[in-house]
């Protein structure tokens, strides 16, 4: 029986491949499906294709978020998680920079609806706080991304300042786990 490659063994089998066989398996999955095709295209594309790419996926957190008529179609923690999980799947070995900027707009997103529509229950508050985590994860191990986001990840700690259900402690505790923020 076989069984499947290790990150070694496949090295080794792309080793012994001439470069017309590779670029057949490249352009395979590229075809194969819509995270394959846009993770190889933001590995081959970059900065300009990364921005287009996350505004595409931040719009589809914001209808979600914001349904043209809440009381008719609802809100579904579920699809908004569905998209970051999407997007997590394109975003891969992207050192958090895009996937951390959506993660982050998710819970910019969540932050604002619990503002509007005030408290709402403890999955969506977990889901929030693992947005955030994901967001200052990135930013602790870049600077740049610190530097990036930090007016953002203020906001969302300042709108949870007195906020009950121990987000606020949670945010704040996140925050302030970042290496390179200046506490007041």
């Amino acid at each position: 029986m076989a069984k499947k490659l290790n990150e070694k063994a496949l090295i080794k089998k792309l080793d012994g491949m001439d470069q017309e066989e590779m670029k057949k398996i490249i352009v395979d999955l590229y075809k194969s499906n819509k995270s394959m095709e846009e993770g190889i295209s933001l590995m081959l594309l970059g900065e300009d294709y990364g921005n287009v790419l996350l505004e595409k996926y931040k719009k589809r957190m914001y209808k979600i978020f914001n349904p043209t008529n809440i009381v008719r179609t609802g809100f579904s923690l579920e699809s908004a998680q569905m998209v970051l999980s999407d997007f997590a799947d394109v975003c891969v070995n992207d050192n958090g920079r895009w996937y951390g900027d959506l993660a982050l707009y998710f819970a910019e997103c969540a932050t604002e609806f619990t503002m509007c529509y005030g408290d709402i229950n403890e999955k969506f508050y977990d889901a929030l706080g693992d947005a955030y985590h994901d967001a200052v994860v990135a930013a602790s191990d870049y600077e740049n991304l610190y530097k990036l986001w930090r007016i953002r990840l203020e906001h969302i700690l300042y709108e949870f300042s007195g906020f009950g259900w121990g987000m606020e402690d949670f945010i704040a505790d996140e925050y302030y786990s970042i290496p390179w923020n200046e506490e007041d």
